[in-house]
């Protein structure tokens, strides 16, 4: 037991630093990590639906519909009509996809100083275990 509660405690303590040097990243081209994380999606997936990405993303359907707006604001994403009336397809912009591969970069330089001295077998080890773990969670 001694040991899930450590790995949950070392958790809890990396997660907020990062956040937190994340949206430090994120702040000059005017974004937070929540709506980083629905451009990265749609710069990995493709266009999608609101309640795709709110499916994605693990959100309620109207914080998505918030972050969409203000990220049709910023030019960074566009919306379609689908077949249905209804329906709306979302994606990332020219500006938006340009964007998103600056902060790409920059998070990549922020990965590798944050890892820095870990060995690839454990990341590959660490990998596994979260995604088991977020597999586990949503059973």
């Amino acid at each position: 037991m001694r040991h899930q509660q450590q790995f949950f405690a070392e958790y809890i303590k990396i997660y907020r630093p990062v956040l937190n040097r994340l949206n430090t990243l994120l702040s000059p081209y005017g974004l937070f990590h929540s709506q980083w994380g629905i451009l990265k999606l749609l710069k990995i997936e493709g266009e999608m639906t609101s309640a795709e990405i709110a499916l994605r993303q693990q959100v309620e359907k109207p914080s998505v519909t918030k972050i969409v707006q203000r990220l049709l604001e910023m030019n960074l994403i566009s919306v379609r009509p689908g077949m249905d009336r209804r329906e709306k397809w979302i994606g990332l912009t020219e500006a938006g996809q340009d964007t998103v591969d600056r902060i790409l970069s920059e998070l990549q330089e922020l990965y590798c100083e944050i890892l820095e001295g870990v060995e690839q077998e454990d990341m590959e080890t660490a990998i596994r275990v979260m995604e088991l773990a977020r597999k586990n969670l949503n059973n």
